[in-house]
């Protein structure tokens, strides 16, 4: 068990390298921990971003089940949390159960000294985790314009959460978010450039789940007849396809490996993504035929045959429809 305090001056991920036997590398405003060991393999980082706006990126998959217990301050900080990949166990010291927090959902955190955060990270699954820390009190110190801003637009969108107990919200599964998420995730750089590559993100992130949370809060927005468990399921679906994007992939070759009704995988694509499954699978296939193009020196071919398509003159036809172009334009 790892025990932290709420404390914008302590230094978590050193606690971190500390308990994981983990080598630190660390400059003003950034500090990043990575582990190749029995115990965890990836990185931990953390950045600042400005006073009062911070982030803890986890890109790790830890061996044993890691509980993290975090003691909790007046300061009553938000944490805005996206999982990109994996999932985690959270509850308030004053709650009898954990609550299991799935893929691709928001979660949004404010605590009370009367109690504790705790999180446990599960064994053996692959975490892509971003918390993002608003300090409101710290925020609302700082003469910079972004922070004058995300300080107004925190405190009027949960101007009616009691301030006097813990407040925890689990957003609905939400893939717009995903792509600022997974920028932030990737990074593990310390220096300048990769400062600034995790700020745009962060920033953009926050404002994207500000977004869903404010819907969420409304109703806003098309609803789904999936569970959140399900549609969870459905994000890992590019992935997937991703990975054996070689091979024939059919409805009921999806419904069988995800375990949803083929009518339920199609509603599900079509909320999340606003798109059919087919034209959701063919999309994908001319997205990493562009990428072959653009980073190999295969032939158009060569790439047809690697997207699983039979025909080059059907793969011609559906990269022109997707980029305004030919494949073998693409490439000259």
């Amino acid at each position: 068990m790892l025990n932290l305090v709420e404390n914008p001056s302590s230094d978590h991920v050193r606690e971190m390298a500390v308990h994981f036997n983990a080598e630190l590398d660390e400059s003003n405003d950034a500090s990043t921990i990575n582990m190749d060991n029995d115990k965890a393999k990836g990185f931990v980082s953390s950045y600042r971003i400005f006073d009062g706006l911070s982030v803890w990126i986890y890109n790790v998959t830890f061996f044993s089940d890691l509980k993290v217990v975090l003691g909790l301050s007046e300061d009553k900080p938000y944490y805005f949390c996206y999982i990109v990949k994996g999932h985690f166990l959270h509850r308030f010291g004053d709650q009898d159960e954990f609550v299991k927090i799935l893929q691709n959902q928001n979660m949004i955190l404010r605590g009370s000294p009367e109690t504790s955060g705790q999180t446990i990270f599960p064994a053996n699954v692959a975490l892509e985790i971003a918390f993002i820390i608003v300090d409101t009190k710290s925020l609302g110190r700082q003469d910079i314009r972004n922070a004058k801003r995300i300080y107004s637009k925190v405190g009027k969108i949960f101007q009616k959460i009691p301030q006097h107990r813990s407040y925890r919200h689990l957003g609905r599964i939400d893939s717009e978010t995903e792509k600022y998420a997974s920028i932030v995730c990737q990074n593990n750089d310390v220096d300048l450039v990769g400062g600034l590559l995790v700020e745009g993100a962060v920033l953009n992130m926050l404002a994207s789940q500000i977004k869903a949370y404010s819907a969420d809060m409304s109703s806003a927005g098309p609803q789904s007849t999936l569970s959140e468990s399900e549609l969870s399921k459905i994000t890992s679906l590019g992935a997937y396809i991703i990975d054996n994007i070689e091979t024939r992939i059919t409805i009921p070759k999806l419904s069988r490996h995800f375990g949803i009704s083929p009518k339920k995988l199609q509603l599900g694509v079509k909320y999340l993504y606003g798109d059919s499954v087919g034209h959701y699978i063919s999309n994908l296939r001319m997205g990493h035929a562009k990428h072959l193009l653009c980073t190999t020196d295969m032939n158009v071919a060569e790439v047809c045959y690697r997207v699983g398509i039979s025909s080059g003159s059907y793969f011609s036809k559906r990269f022109k429809s997707r980029y305004s172009m030919l494949p073998s334009q693409y490439t000259s």
